[in-house]
């Protein structure tokens, strides 16, 4: 009873608080009635289906002081990188230009990894390659972002992912208007219950108001095979609907080893506008992914075995030998033999994804906007694994490790504006339904057949065993207040807050005891609640071309959830002891104080960003990992506080803008400074662990990014380059990734019309054009205290890809 007034309490208390937002709004509206006569004369603001043509990301992402000014500067087509001015805190997005300088395919995290503070990791060459994926952004992984297309929530982009899915499988590339990110804190305007940091937002391209439409190939190395197509549907009828309908489908090999990771995915957009001042979008998202996954490697088996070393897959006699102790590819030289001898690993993803968005600007100074959207995900990794055998005395077990995310959702805001004001308000309500299973699956005898391809969807009916099942259900209601005050015409603040309140119940669906060693698996109610997350911001433009930006948030990050073998996954569930389970039942939610300075400079010649930065990091939960990859043992720890200073500066230069042939050339540059350090020792079962001014693992301190650009009528061509420096392994910093730099080029020419075909391009690009070998990701599988672990991927060799492209 106790625990019921203590839920109901907060929750009372988080209306109200929410509640009082709302009612300030309201209450500007009334006392606005009298002050109408003077703003009469101001027309209705007229309904817009499609974006504008300057960058969108900071009139969506940014409070209203943060909308870009009304002419831009710089044209898009010279910008790589829109640099968020007007904004008051520091915004950069990708442009559709920029976007148009990577493969098609290509993750629209990856892109973003080119801004400076952003750190993005993979073992492909287009970053779809979702287990070696991993986006950091001031020292803060993708587990501590926050993340929206359309502002719907996709919840955390880790690869067990249990609270949305990933962007890559959310929306195509080719259907990206833009890509922006926040670095240092979402506005509290942002759908997310793990923004501790940066927030991310997507926005999709609405269908064209002509009929006509789009078809790409892409060929390249390790047989890459890539059909886009999309068709619009133009203007139907006098109510202006529209749609769009896209598909695409993708094969590559792995670069090492055998195997491929395919995916098929289907977008779909309408846009119906109702009457002059409202609209209704409806988008949909079906993909189909499978993955099959490269080894993951420790420094001794990089030293010991080379970059290539990868599964045994399809070579089932070697490693069924191997489990049995006769190893024939030298991994008895490795200080592990087993744990580089597995047979395969794999994941596969479905998803169901669509909202429905409804907006209208009901008068001049009042606009609302609501969204419903729903996600169903169900998703399968596998493993087999010489560290158990079958019941018919194989020596090898394949592991089916499933994970279903279930969401339904509403978002509903509304904004005022009058006099100096701009007032906006909202709520967010989401219900997750998340289920966490391991079936264990009984491997062939030698000579008796093969265990299932690794992307067969395995029926945990055909199992031998039900190792152990949760499932998670999560309420998340959040609201929001902030009002932007035009000091003067070149001065804003912004004041605001957000409420959270997100309460996690979980189930046992299954228990082995044989499995994992507990009679019964503990479970529990974890709440994370705030009532106010404030924050303070402000722009002021001092001249034309030059203004300088200050920001402060507070955030809070909700409780991660995973099962027993969570790995790598900070989960005070993913342990079984009861007691240890109980001490991580008490452990606060994540928070952290950020602050930011900036200044920002345009011309038509050049757009400058330099910006410092401090973040204190509370109640920090790391996991600790230890053992064997496909067991892995994540011991949760609150390892205190953490702070972060650093500095980021960027130029972009456009130096030859009066120059007929060279008006096309920009240079883009950023540099990037970051440490980021624990605040204290903490105790787990060895003991106490002095880490106290060491580093923050998988986070590099220095970052150079380079992209030099230039374009000369239906030509253009781009070469990129990132240096990163070193990036710590273990939380003692004695181990570590060395630092890389790594060069990607690229070059399209557009061709003029054939018949119906119109605007044919060739494109080339080169990944790793100098051949560099690197390490790509850090931490997949989590961090060591001290010395090596088996939680590296190599990234990917030189790679070559054409495009043919055409609209018709």
């Amino acid at each position: 009873m106790t625990s019921l007034h203590s839920q109901a309490s907060r929750l009372t208390r988080f209306l109200m608080l929410s509640a009082s937002g709302i009612a300030l709004m309201a209450s500007a509206q009334a006392r606005a009635q009298t002050q109408m006569a003077p703003h009469a004369a101001q027309p209705a603001l007229p309904h817009k289906a499609a974006r504008p043509s300057v960058v969108s990301a900071a009139k969506s992402s940014a409070t209203p002081a943060g909308r870009v000014a009304k002419a831009a500067v710089v044209p898009e087509t010279l910008n790589v990188v829109a640099n968020g001015r007007g904004s008051t805190r520091q915004l950069q997005a990708a442009t559709r230009t920029m976007i148009a300088n990577y493969v098609p395919g290509t993750s629209p995290l990856k892109i973003l990894g080119q801004l400076p503070g952003v750190v993005f990791t993979s073992a492909d060459p287009m970053g779809a390659y979702e287990w070696s994926a991993r986006i950091y952004s001031r020292g803060f992984s993708e587990n501590q972002l926050g993340f929206t297309l359309d502002g719907i929530p996709l919840g955390e982009q880790g690869y067990n992912t249990y609270n949305g899915l990933s962007s890559t499988r959310a929306v195509l590339t080719e259907n990206l208007h833009d890509a922006s990110i926040s670095q240092g804190a979402g506005s509290v305007d942002v759908a997310s219950t793990s923004g501790l940091g940066a927030a991310i937002s997507f926005h999709t391209l609405d269908p064209s108001d002509k009929a006509g439409g789009l078809v790409e190939q892409t060929f390249g190395s390790n047989s890459a095979f890539r059909t886009f197509a999309r068709v619009d549907s133009g203007i139907l009828n006098a109510t202006g609907t529209k749609f769009s309908a896209s598909f695409a489908d993708s094969t590559i090999d792995k670069w090492k080893g055998y195997g491929a990771n395919k995916y098929q995915q289907v977008n779909f957009k309408l846009v119906q506008p109702i009457g002059t001042r409202s609209s209704l979008t409806a988008y949909f998202n079906w993909a189909n992914r499978q993955e099959v996954d490269n080894q993951d490697l420790s420094l001794n088996y990089i030293h010991t075995l080379g970059t290539r070393v990868d599964n045994y897959y399809p070579n089932y006699k070697a490693a069924y030998l191997a489990a049995q102790g006769t190893y024939t590819h030298g991994e008895n030289l490795t200080n592990d033999p087993m744990d580089v001898s597995y047979y395969e690993s794999s994941g596969m993803r479905k998803d169901y994804f669509g909202y429905l968005t409804f907006k209208s600007d009901i008068t001049s100074r009042l606009s609302v906007q609501a969204s419903v959207y729903g996600d169903y995900d169900p998703g399968l990794s596998t493993f087999t694994s010489p560290y158990r055998s079958s019941p018919n005395g194989a020596p090898l077990q394949l592991q089916g490790y499933s994970l279903d995310v279930q969401r339904v959702g509403f978002l509903t805001s509304a904004k005022y504006h009058i006099a100096h004001n701009h007032l906006s308000a909202g709520i967010w309500y989401e219900n997750n339904q998340f289920r966490n299973d391991l079936h264990l699956y009984q491997d062939p005898l030698l000579g008796q057949g093969l265990p299932p391809d690794p992307t067969t969807w395995l029926n945990p009916r055909d199992s031998f065993d039900h190792a152990y099942g949760y499932v998670f259900n999560t309420n998340t209601f959040q609201t929001y207040f902030q009002d932007t005050y035009d000091i003067t015409s070149n001065l804003h603040v912004n004041a605001g807050f957000k409420s959270m309140l997100v309460t996690t119940h979980d189930g046992i669906t299954g228990n082995d005891p044989s499995y994992t060693g507990y009679d019964t698996l503990p479970s529990g109610t974890k709440t994370a609640y705030s009532p106010f997350l404030p924050q303070v911001s402000a722009n002021w433009r001092f001249t034309h071309n030059d203004e300088l930006f200050f920001d402060f948030a507070r955030n809070m990050r909700a409780f991660n959830q995973f099962g027993l073998s969570g790995g790598a996954s900070a989960s005070a569930w993913s342990v079984g002891d009861p007691a240890v389970f109980q001490q991580s039942m008490k452990l606060k939610p994540e928070e952290s104080n950020v602050y930011e300075i900036g200044y920002r400079h345009d011309d038509r010649y050049l757009s400058a960003l330099l910006t410092g930065y401090r973040v204190n990091f509370q109640n920090r939960q790391q996991v600790v990992s230890s053992g064997p990859i496909i067991q892995l043992v994540g011991a949760l720890n609150n390892v205190g506080g953490v702070t972060t200073d650093g500095v980021e500066a960027s130029l972009t230069l456009h130096p030859f803008v009066n120059n007929r042939f060279l008006q096309g050339v920009s240079w883009y540059n950023s540099v990037s400074w970051n440490r980021s350090t624990f605040d204290n020792n903490f105790t787990d079962s060895n003991g106490l662990e002095r880490i106290k001014g060491k580093q923050v693992p998988n986070y590099p301190s220095f970052m150079w990014k380079s992209s030099l650009v230039y374009r000369y009528g239906n030509a253009s061509a781009n070469l990129d380059a990132t240096y990163m420096s070193r990036r710590y392994l273990s939380y003692m910093n004695d181990a570590w990734a060395p630092s890389n730099f790594i060069m990607n080029l690229g070059a399209r020419y557009r061709f003029g019309g054939y018949g119906i075909l119109q605007h044919i391009t060739l494109e080339f690009n080169v990944y790793n054009l100098l051949n560099k070998s690197y390490i790509a990701t850090v931490g997949e599988q989590g961090n060591p205290i001290s010395g090596d672990y088996q939680s590296m991927l190599i990234g990917a060799p030189r790679q070559f890809f054409g495009t043919v492209r055409a609209e018709f």
